[in-house]
């Protein structure tokens, strides 16, 4: 059994309950009448515009996704990433909610793709600095390349929607870090950190190893075969890299967390 602090335990676990319920499930598969995805020729602002407009109307419609496993550390930093999906699974809109450390910062950050690529992204956050909710809009070429940049504030998220935006400096917003996330790499590597008990339940902790890293914790609801083995001798398989099947599961209450369904050390074997 792995020694953690209290302290990280609760931060682990309150990570987990203070989720949204947008996402229950690692993939959600519910049936809703499908909707084409309108795509526009992006020449001009108003054209991107468009598109993002779509592709929101397109995911309220449709509301096909994946997500990550919510992450944590010791510094109060978290990330947790949502992305969704158009008829051919390809990602169109990808949202990463984030706190930064000792909670400098939190907000969302939502991109847009278009063929693949990035070519609008929307911030919006609130620093340990200033009272004002800060949106900050950039688009980008193909490449890459930042064109434009546009930033409002306000002193609450519903009044910020009233806010006239101003242009800024060109800000890159990069998608990279949550695509790692979502795909469980580098960084967010789920090896196996061992298990912890909280009252009646015990949780499997994954993320990266040493201090300092990302971590997750899932619900273990009954042991399989997989989990029975581990159990057996956890140092051996200690910071192995483990390949999970997980879902999100809301109580009466609202407590959320994340329920372990399978695993395995091959992606393949899954």
């Amino acid at each position: 059994m792995k020694t953690l602090s209290f302290y990280f335990l609760s931060m682990v676990l309150l990570l987990v309950a203070c989720k949204s319920n947008n996402s229950k499930k690692s993939i959600d598969q519910t049936e809703k009448p499908q909707k084409d995805l309108i795509v526009y020729t992006l020449k001009d602002e108003k054209s991107f515009d468009k598109q993002m407009m779509e592709i929101d109307s397109f995911v309220l419609a449709y509301g096909k996704f994946a997500s990550s496993l919510d992450y944590g550390k010791e510094d109060k930093t978290t990330i947790h990433v949502d992305a969704h999906l158009d008829n051919e699974e390809n990602i169109v809109k990808l949202v990463e909610n984030f706190t930064d450390k000792d909670a400098t910062s939190m907000g969302t950050n939502s991109f847009y793709l278009h063929d693949g690529k990035v070519f609008m992204s929307k911030e919006i956050f609130v620093t340990n600095t200033s009272a004002d909710f800060i949106e900050r809009i950039s688009y980008y070429a193909p490449n890459g390349i930042c064109l434009k940049s546009k930033e409002r504030k306000a002193v609450s998220e519903v009044s910020l929607q009233k806010a006239k935006f101003e242009a800024v400096p060109k800000t890159v917003c990069s998608i990279d870090r949550a695509m790692r996330a979502l795909n469980q790499e580098k960084e967010f590597a789920t090896t196996f950190q061992g298990f912890i008990a909280s009252g009646k339940d015990s949780y499997m902790i994954v993320g990266t190893p040493g201090t300092g890293g990302f971590t997750s914790a899932l619900k273990i609801k009954k042991d399989d075969k997989f989990i029975a083995e581990i159990r057996k001798d956890e140092l051996r398989y200690l910071n192995g890299t483990i390949y999970l099947q997980f879902e999100k599961i809301e109580e009466v209450g609202g407590f959320t967390y994340q329920s372990f369904i399978k695993g395995s050390w091959s992606k393949e074997a899954l």
